[in-house]
């Protein structure tokens, strides 16, 4: 076979090896085996004609041929991803598999109802709820939808485009003789500023939201949490304020 008829599955192994560079890991990310990669790579290298990997102590090591045409493979799959994208978009079929990425927090205190509606007018549609407060990489389809929280008046960096869904607003609540924290450091007492509470220390250390509101609520102390969060279980200190 001509390396110009080179197959688009043996340059997804390609790059795949050039992100993980071990089989092992290149092979998870593909969701395959190690052998069938190391057979991939072995055609690919054969049509091509040139080595692209050595064998190294820490994994495979890239040659120099592979640094070259790694620009190009990356171009080539971007524009595989393009034409998935625009294809999907063409199917006049409500049905499949949407895979949603959003924060827990959101998907459950705020969106369930709606995903239940969702779910019920478009029963040939398969949702597919992931957690994560990640940004998602859209251009390579690692979602259909990704619902984030962003800091209030943040953009979404890079070549991500985001429409806003709404403003989350926040309050200060709980026991006022400390602050629940996230850090435990100098960047707990910048929550505090602007509030009658900022001289009060930081006595116990919770990075989840779930857990600061528990521990107010046990009277621990205090914490900036979300209004559609505490509002129904603890009293405001502050007036609400945009926060994401």
């Amino acid at each position: 076979m001509a390396a110009s008829s080179v197959d688009w599955d043996l340059l997804r192994v390609f790059l795949a090896l050039m992100r993980a560079n071990t089989l092992r890991e290149a092979a998870a990310a593909l969701g395959t085996s190690h052998p069938t990669v190391r057979r991939k790579l072995h055609t690919l290298e054969t049509q091509l004609g040139v080595v692209l990997f050595e064998r190294a102590q820490q994994g495979l090591r890239a040659t120099a041929e592979a640094a070259e045409l790694l620009a190009l493979a990356e171009s080539v799959e971007a524009s595989v991803d393009a034409l998935a994208r625009q294809a999907s978009g063409l199917s006049p079929q409500l049905a499949g598999e949407i895979r949603v990425t959003v924060p827990d927090l959101i998907a459950s205190e705020l969106l369930m109802e709606d995903l239940a509606d969702f779910a019920a007018t478009w029963p040939q549609i398969q949702l597919r709820i992931e957690p994560t407060y990640e940004v998602t990489d859209l251009k390579r389809r690692e979602a259909d939808v990704a619902i984030r929280v962003m800091p209030h008046g943040v953009s979404p960096s890079g070549e991500l485009v985001g429409r806003k869904a709404g403003t989350i607003y926040a309050a200060t609540y709980g026991q006022t003789h400390q602050w629940v924290g996230w850090w435990g450091d100098e960047r707990d007492q910048a929550l505090s500023e602007g509030t009658a509470f900022a001289d009060r220390p930081t006595g116990i250390v919770l990075p989840d939201v779930r857990l600061q509101l528990a521990a107010c609520i046990a009277g621990m102390g205090l914490a900036g949490l979300p209004c559609f969060l505490a509002d129904a279980v603890l009293e405001r200190h502050t007036e609400p304020r945009p926060s994401h």
